[in-house]
């Protein structure tokens, strides 16, 4: 069998046989299992209510067996040393490797947190120079941001690392005017206007970073495979302190590979795409990844909010293939801090998923395409159908069981029916088998997450959080489905990736609803239906113990404590990759403070730098003017809370307003100016001082003044 040295070496009839058998072995449990389910109703005939119930249970059952199937196909590949057709495999390691193709870096960012956005460009840049090949990677950092304070702060970030790095040139910064369509409006601007100058994209996250090595490969896999339009990686999420984020990090390792082999085994180059740590073929994006507008009484309805796998369908159609290099270390994430903001960021997918209904049907679409819009349907409108599902049969059982009170059978209990035991055993099996395949994938590896006995140990805790949180998603993904058919749409907004506790108040504000339905259906279960409640008593716990589970899972002391005991332990937190070091630091330059509009004010460099990125309008109007001079009045005699985002955004996006804005406060008497100005040009001056005395007693050299003052007030 020859190597897998290119893509064309991929066969059909091996692409047909590989999706054969993952859909034979999906579709054979859930025919077995409809079959068991069936024999259970046929006595005396299938009601109405049974015929529901046998309708809800085909399709859940049949996710849960094509999960399994997934997971199953993929702990074979691994067991055999990993997948043949892997599209790393066509890089060879013996060939020279050329300059990779010209490739621009997109860090699109909305709100977030500067100082660590910029710590991760900084490492990623570093480790592409250290490759050898950096010339040939340019970063875009994309800005969406609305909150004035980070933009500025961002402003000066980028600065800085282009100053530490000598990377003007190769590092931009653009703060876009008007934020169309959220981040696949951002990547679209970017395409119009720079992307003509390059051959490939790679997308990021805010809080995405990537080795340079990693980085270098996908391009020259681009380069070896033209018929290849996007390679997905799959980022390892780490650096999580909270429970919940171990938590989530453990199980990305322990069954996540079995996940993501098994679906590289069944699709080949008919993968999906996540929006992020990604390489794209930038020519036959911009032509043929146009987001199509969905039938809606708005904008907001008519936008697609999850673009990534509408566009992965828009490059199959095109001719070009989408895989998943699965197996590709180097490609990390961070994971939401707490159940909450986890939570927050499903309602977006939700709404998103939701939305890729459209395209099930739509002509063209590949049948690999179709397949993942489906699941990635299923994933949510599953759980309404499990909430109707046992809401059915628990109607049904106390159904029966007032039948055989009143007709006398209940004296005379029949036996035990096999079928149902048989369909509860299967079901365990397809449940909970992956967890213990993820077990065994990692027991050659122990060493690496603390041994074997606390991997078996990290597993069951792992298994345990997963049964308690599953009820708590259950009732919000029913939740976000019920609003979402309501028209009921969200809005982007900036995503926590820090704090991660959550106060009892706010845990009881979100979280009060399903722990009262869990109470309330305890209750019921208790004194109408006993026996029912050891076998509810899994969905039942869950809602109960949502609030403490949230603050539980949310708590960062707890979260390292298990590290420390060496639970739910994962290799980058024994041995920190370069590439992540160093993400925490802080700024050790004392002058970067005061911030944000504070600091565009009074620092000479961050007003130089600000008004740099400016585009100056020709067009001087009247109105606007007097409009931006009453600003500027009322923010220094009232401070810059008197003035709402939009109106300091407006403020700023004016080289003029904001040259004479800065002149305004060197030069103004202290009387004239808020209080708030007096004590930042006070901290400001200060923390220069320290600094030109420290240079001093480094170099010998003094820094020029910050700025001439009015020498009424001799500030300096």
């Amino acid at each position: 069998m020859r190597p897998f040295a290119k893509v064309a070496d991929l066969r059909p009839d091996t692409v047909s046989l590989r999706r054969a058998l993952f859909l034979a072995t999906g579709a054979g449990i859930t025919a077995g299992g409809t079959v068991l389910m069936f024999s259970i109703f046929q006595s005396g005939g299938i009601s109405l209510l049974e015929g529901a119930l046998l309708a809800l249970f085909v399709p859940l059952f049949g996710q849960i067996a094509f999960g399994f199937a997934i997971a199953f196909w993929g702990f074979v590949i691994l067991a055999i040393g990993g997948d043949r057709f892997d599209i790393m495999r066509t890089l060879r390691a013996d060939e020279p490797g050329a300059a990779p193709g010209s490739t621009a870096i997109a860090l699109p960012i909305f709100n977030e947190d500067p100082d660590r956005t910029f710590r991760g460009l900084e490492n990623m840049f570093r480790s592409l120079e250290a490759t050898g090949a950096g010339t040939s990677f340019d970063f875009f950092v994309l800005s969406d941001s609305n909150d004035p304070d980070r933009w500025i702060e961002e402003e000066t970030a980028w600065f800085r690392l282009c100053s530490r790095c000598q990377a003007f040139g190769r590092i931009f910064y653009r703060k876009r005017r008007v934020s169309l369509h959220g981040k696949s409006g951002n990547i679209a601007d970017f395409c119009r206007r720079w992307g003509g100058r390059y051959q490939y994209l790679l997308i990021l996250d805010a809080d995405s970073v990537m080795s340079g090595e990693t980085i270098v490969r996908l391009a020259r896999v681009m380069d070896a495979n033209p018929e290849v339009g996007i390679v997905q990686t799959g980022p390892k999420i780490v650096r999580g302190t909270s429970i919940l984020q171990r938590f989530v990090q453990y199980a990305t390792r322990s069954v996540g590979p079995l996940f993501a082999a098994g679906s590289n085994f069944w699709h080949l180059g008919g993968g999906n795409y996540w929006g992020h740590n990604a390489m794209l073929r930038l020519k036959p994006f911009i032509e043929q990844c146009v987001l199509p507008e969905l039938p809606g009484r708005s904008p907001a309805d008519r936008h697609i909010l999850s673009h990534d796998t509408v566009e992965a369908s828009l490059m199959q159609q095109a001719g070009y293939q989408v895989w998943f290099a699965y197996l590709e270390t180097g490609s990390y994430e961070e994971g939401p801090p707490n159940l909450t903001e986890s939570l927050k960021r499903d309602r977006r997918w939700c709404q998103g998923n939701l939305q890729h209904f459209w395209f099930l049907l739509a002509p063209g679409t590949r049948f690999t395409n179709r397949i993942h819009i489906f699941f990635g349907l299923m994933a949510y409108l599953t759980a309404p159908m499990l909430v109707a599902f046992i809401i059915l049969s628990s109607w049904e059982s106390y159904r029966r069981q007032v039948f055989e009170v009143f007709s006398g059978s209940i004296d005379n209990p029949a036996p035990i029916a096999w079928a149902p035991a048989a369909l509860l055993a299967i079901t365990v099996v397809l449940l909970f088998v992956p967890k213990l395949l993820g077990f065994l994938h990692l027991a050659p590896r122990a060493r690496e997450f603390g041994g074997v006995l606390r991997v078996l140990a990290s597993t069951l805790l792992e298994t345990l959080l997963s049964v308690l949180i599953a009820p708590i998603l259950l009732f919000f993904y029913t939740k976000f489905v019920v609003l979402t058919a309501l028209g009921l749409r969200v809005t982007w907004k900036t995503q926590n990736r820090d704090a991660a506790g959550i106060p009892l108040s706010d845990a009881i504000r979100t979280y009060a609803a399903p722990n009262a339905i869990g109470l309330a259906a305890a209750a019921v279960v208790y004194f109408q239906m006993p026996g029912l409640l050891l076998w509810l008593s899994p969905v039942l716990a869950g809602l109960v113990l949502a609030i403490p589970i949230a603050m539980l899972t949310s708590s960062e002391s707890l979260g390292l404590a298990l590290r420390k005991w060496g639970l739910l332990l994962i290799p980058e937190e024994s041995s920190t990759p370069e590439i992540l070091q160093n993400l925490d630091a802080q700024p050790n330059d004392p002058t970067l403070t005061p911030r944000g509009i504070f600091q565009v004010a009074i620092s000479p460099e961050a007003q130089a730098i600000h008004a740099s990125l400016l585009r100056r309008s020709r067009v001087h109007a009247r109105h606007k003017i007097d409009y931006l001079a009453a600003l500027r009045q009322r923010l220094l005699s009232d401070g810059p809370p008197s003035l709402t985002r939009r109106e300091l955004t407006a403020l700023l996006w004016d080289p003029h307003a904001v040259e004479q804005l800065h002149r305004d406060i060197w030069l103004l008497p202290d009387q004239d100016l808020h209080p708030a100005w007096q004590h930042a040009l006070r901290h400001f001056n200060e923390r220069s001082e320290l600094t030109n005395r420290r240079d001093i007693a480094q170099t010998g050299i003094s820094r020029p003044a910050a700025a001439t003052p009015n020498p009424q007030r001799g500030r300096l």
